[in-house]
């Protein structure tokens, strides 16, 4: 049976584990839901966080005036960063209203060279009307989508003839595993309210199918590894301390498996079970 999860799963996970990402991510200053992007002049996480959010930024090759939906926002970080930086509206929509309104009190404390605007939507049926935006991206959210194509197709719906789609996330390699390791990636995804990680190619078919072209390919699970290490590394000491904190009351299984995510998550990265990848897409010209 396929497993899926529902919106309230998703924003139990992410309400629930905020906590986890302020201690542990700089979640104040940074307002950071996603991996560092780790080079060879990166020595802190913090920087690591910026490192991500100017990567992908580069690949949404953006021009004054145009319109952005950043796909699952999380509290607004990455949409700030881009409207800190370009004159461009981006558009950022979350399933969780805690998340909505910390993003938008975060963006009007903000100088923009933009805008940046939040609201509460399923970024497979939004509100948006036909030919909405210019760009279209999510940073590690389109793993929580139970139907990836249906994304995909919604995408390709608000997104002007020409316009771009940026994925970055983690998917598949298509290395053959093991029922063990399917297993650790079944757990890792769960924990994190994801119904399944999907392959990388698979998914580039199912956008091409959306009429979606693909135009960028980058494979950078190298600069996230760091990343994946720290987290393993969190583990252990993390377990006591959870345990601990979980007699008081102060932290559930929702933060239990947050936890357990950051042991699952490393060990299939070292058996080369999923990679990151970054993946930019052109919707095709109706002539």
């Amino acid at each position: 049976m396929i497993h899926s999860v529902s919106e309230r799963q998703i924003v139990q996970y992410y309400d629930t584990c905020e906590s986890d990402y302020r201690l542990l991510w700089h979640l104040d200053r940074h307002l950071a839901m996603h991996y560092g992007y780790w080079d060879g002049g990166t020595r802190l996480l913090r920087e690591a966080l910026v490192n991500m959010n100017a990567y992908v930024s580069a690949k949404l090759a953006l021009s004054a005036g145009e319109r952005v939906l950043d796909a699952g926002c999380g509290v607004g970080g990455s949409a700030i960063y881009i409207a800190r930086r370009w004159p461009v509206e981006v558009r950022g929509i979350t399933l969780s209203e805690k998340q909505a309104a910390r993003a938008t009190k975060h963006a009007d404390r903000t100088k923009l060279a933009g805008s940046a605007h939040f609201s509460v939507a399923n970024y497979c049926r939004t509100p948006f009307p036909q030919a909405s935006f210019d760009v279209v991206y999510g940073i590690e959210s389109i793993c929580h989508a139970n139907d990836k194509a249906e994304f995909l197709r919604e995408a390709a719906r608000v997104l002007n003839d020409g316009g771009r789609l940026i994925v970055a996330d983690f998917f598949r390699s298509g290395k053959a595993v093991t029922p063990a390791e399917d297993r650790e990636m079944l757990l890792w995804a769960r924990s994190w309210a994801v119904p399944d990680f999907v392959r990388w190619d698979d998914f580039i078919r199912d956008a091409a199918d959306s009429g979606l072209e693909l135009e960028v390919n980058e494979n950078i699970t190298a600069n996230v590894e760091r990343t994946a290490r720290r987290l393993y590394q969190f583990f252990f000491p993390g377990l006591f301390c959870h345990s601990v904190l979980r007699l008081f009351g102060l932290r559930n299984r929702v933060h239990g498996r947050n936890l357990w995510s950051a042991y699952y998550q490393y060990r299939c990265l070292k058996r080369n079970a999923w990679e990151y990848r970054v993946l930019r897409f052109r919707k095709k010209s109706v002539a």
